[in-house]
């Protein structure tokens, strides 16, 4: 692990890896402006999940951490009118990017679909259910029970949706022969 994450650093040398990292950072803040709101306002559903999750199956943990988080600070600036800007919320775009970046980086096509539902689930529990219901409960001043329940049921009703998309992204990608472009 700590050998993709080194290596992933180095990367961020490569004009290439820049390029295409701002190609994804642009798909991410675009992305994020589609907003589903599900049960409640404070529950949406984005698809920037699924640039998180390519950045950090092509490019590994550090450029998906960037991405991640960049693609937070991004989307609030291209539209602030979504909710207030927290940086709590940045912070668990960091750590969704390095999850996917940590189980998804350089995996061959016949176990990656293990590693899809190993990432998606941590993510799930401790960044969506655990963390960023923290934040709400910190930006709201509401007792975390208020978000908890809601977010816990739609986390885990989207979680098959994440894992597919994800999965169906990754297999692509594998195919393409992306990643041998960006070592």
């Amino acid at each position: 692990m700590l050998k993709k994450f080194i290596e992933s650093a180095k990367s961020l040398t490569n004009t290439r890896t820049l390029a295409l990292m701002g190609m994804l950072l642009a798909m991410h803040a675009v992305l994020g402006a589609f907003k589903i709101p599900v049960f409640s306002n404070d529950n949406r559903i984005t698809l920037t999940f699924a640039v998180n999750a390519v950045t950090g199956t092509i490019l590994g943990p550090v450029p998906a951490m960037l991405v991640g988080g960049l693609g937070d600070i991004l989307g609030y600036l291209l539209n602030p009118g979504g909710g207030a800007y927290f940086p709590g919320f940045t912070i668990s775009g960091m750590l969704g990017g390095l999850v996917y970046g940590l189980c998804l980086y350089k995996r061959e096509t016949k176990r990656f679909f293990w590693w899809t539902m190993l990432a998606v689930f941590l993510i799930t529990l401790f960044v969506n259910i655990i963390l960023n219901t923290f934040w709400l409960s910190v930006l709201y001043k509401k007792a975390y029970q208020i978000f908890a329940a809601s977010r816990i049921i739609k986390n885990f009703v989207v979680y098959p949706l994440h894992v597919a998309v994800i999965f169906i992204l990754g297999v692509f990608v594998n195919k393409t022969g992306i990643q041998k472009k960006y070592k």
